[in-house]
C-alpha cells in the first residue's frame, strides 16, 4: 500500500509540460522513483507468479484481479 501511495504522489507531482528534456534535479529525482517503483511491482507480480504458477484455474493469470495486475505491469 505504500508504494501504491508513493506512485499517487509522484504521479501527481510530475508536470511533463515544465521539463520535456528533464533536466532538473526534481524530474530525475521522480524518474528514479517511477523507475523503483516499476521494479517493485514486477518483482511483485514474478514472485506471485512463481507461487501460485502462470496458467490453470487456480493460478496468477486465472484471477480476474491478477490478469489486471499483469496488464498494468506490462504496460509500464
Amino acid at each position: 500500500m505504500m508504494v501504491i501511495l508513493l506512485n499517487c504522489v509522484t504521479l501527481g507531482m510530475y508536470q511533463p509540460c515544465e521539463n520535456i528534456d528533464c533536466n532538473s534535479q526534481r524530474c530525475k529525482i521522480l524518474q528514479a522513483f517511477d523507475a523503483f517503483i516499476y521494479i517493485f511491482f514486477a518483482l511483485e507480480m514474478v514472485v506471485k507468479m512463481l507461487a501460485l504458477g502462470i496458467l490453470g484455474r487456480r493460478c496468477y493469470l486465472g484471477d480476474t484481479w491478477n490478469r489486471l495486475d499483469f496488464f498494468i505491469v506490462m504496460a509500464g
